[in-house]
């Protein structure tokens, strides 16, 4: 693909130009990032205060049942027994620590859990300091006997139950963000493809448009309706560069056929004769052969156009351009030089008496009367012939014989042709 230049930048470093895709995909991942993650922290947040809250009701709970159970215990003071109960229930409901206080605030009873002090595992080695970041304080509950505080249950919860449930939910969350992201990423390639398409159908379109003159493409309908409108738009706009392309390349048509047609005639004018026996000249001395050019001039013109008008005698010369046309080979070459002069270029010619039968062909249609206004007008020419290798070697030099030619065939009488030999003109030919 050939693309257009661009100019260096200051310092010869060009700018890094990242496409619309890679624009898209970056903006929707990150968007996509950002948004998941906040999610994912926002119900992780939601998920850990509502279990803090769980496990406060829940020590709550257990903190009075152990107050109630120990009541009877506390009373005799019977720290065997207050020991066992406290010991049964905390084991039972994975209590880290629990402790019975009397009314003066002495310890009667302690429970530690055995493994507690242990770090082997990583959910047990972060559940304390997690417990004690959740639930700083610990659950208190107050031993009553009649109605009167004899005593306190305190009690904190296990910290691997928050880690292990943080790992869980991290888990959950982390597997459902993965679905959520193969999902987005499907929408975003759809997106991506309803965006990027049209604007690379459209690119593809300038480019062929630009690289191969070519506006014969149109953009395809979109979905979306501004790339719809821009697509409708660039179509409009290839319309009219095509239309503008027909409308030059038909003036250019015409400039080309007023540059080497005359405009009255409609024959090939002297510019255009001239180059074309200048080329016919170079092949000719390449590849061999004859050619004959015949120079031609209205008899008495001026007298018809002095008496007849400047009409009759543009009439005259159209009908004499169509006549001296008619009488010639295909491929053959006719021109009006100017005024009333004509000129023929004949290639190739295989001996002269070839150019002077065409000759008298021409003098004899010419000399077809031509009735205007009731007057009866008969037109003729004089021809003078000039032959290559012969009498000439340019174009200019055989010109100037076949105009020689012409002169001295005026000479001689209307409607004539002479052949060029050498310093003078002879009307027979001599063979080749």
């Amino acid at each position: 693909m050939n693309e257009r230049p661009r100019a260096p930048q200051a310092g010869g470093t060009e700018p890094v130009r990242r496409s619309l895709l890679h624009t898209l995909r970056s903006a929707h991942v990150r968007v996509a990032s950002i948004s998941m993650a906040a999610v994912g922290l926002a119900l992780l947040l939601a998920a850990v205060l509502a279990l803090r809250t769980y496990a406060n009701n829940h020590l709550e709970l257990v903190a009075r049942s152990i107050a109630y159970s120990v009541e009877a215990a506390v009373v005799f003071n019977d720290r065997v027994a207050v020991m066992e109960q406290l010991a049964v229930i905390a084991q039972r409901e994975s209590l880290r620590e629990a402790e019975l206080r009397d009314q003066a605030g002495h310890v009667l009873a302690r429970y530690v859990r055995p493994d507690a002090q242990k770090a082997g595992e990583l959910l047990e080695a972060a559940g304390e300091p997690l417990g004690r970041l959740l639930m700083p304080a610990p659950t208190v509950a107050p031993v009553l006997d009649r109605g009167r505080t004899i005593g306190e249950v305190r009690l904190r919860g296990d910290g691997a139950v928050f880690a292990r449930f943080l790992a869980t939910a991290s888990a959950g969350i982390a597997l459902c963000l993965v679905f959520a992201g193969l999902g987005l990423r499907l929408l975003s390639r759809r997106i991506q493809r309803d965006i990027v398409e049209p604007v690379q159908a459209l690119i593809a379109m300038t480019h062929q448009a630009r690289a191969q003159r070519s506006t014969m493409q149109r953009a395809p309908a979109s979905g979306i309706a501004e790339f719809h409108a821009l697509g409708e738009d660039f179509n409009a706009l290839l319309v009219e560069i095509e239309t503008q392309q027909a409308q030059l390349a038909q003036e250019n048509r015409s400039l080309t056929h007023l540059a080497n047609h005359d405009s009255l005639t409609g024959l090939h004018n002297r510019a255009y004769f001239s180059r074309r026996l200048g080329r016919v000249l170079q092949d000719a001395q390449v590849q061999g052969g004859n050619i004959a050019v015949l120079y031609m001039d209205n008899d008495h013109f001026k007298q018809i156009n002095d008496h007849h008008g400047h009409a009759i005698g543009d009439l005259l010369l159209v009908e004499v351009a169509a006549r001296i046309r008619a009488q010639l080979r295909e491929g053959d070459i006719v021109a009006r030089l100017g005024g009333d002069e004509f000129a023929v270029l004949l290639a190739p010619v295989h001996q002269p008496q070839d150019a002077l039968r065409i000759a008298d062909k021409i003098n004899a249609a010419v000399a077809v009367p031509l009735s205007e206004r009731h007057e009866r007008i008969v037109p003729s020419v004089s021809i003078g012939i000039a032959l290559y290798p012969q009498h000439g070697q340019t174009a200019d030099q055989l010109l100037r014989a076949a105009d020689r030619a012409m002169y001295e065939a005026k000479k001689r009488g209307r409607g004539t042709s002479c052949l060029f030999e050498g310093a003078h003109v002879v009307s027979d030919v001599p063979e080749l």
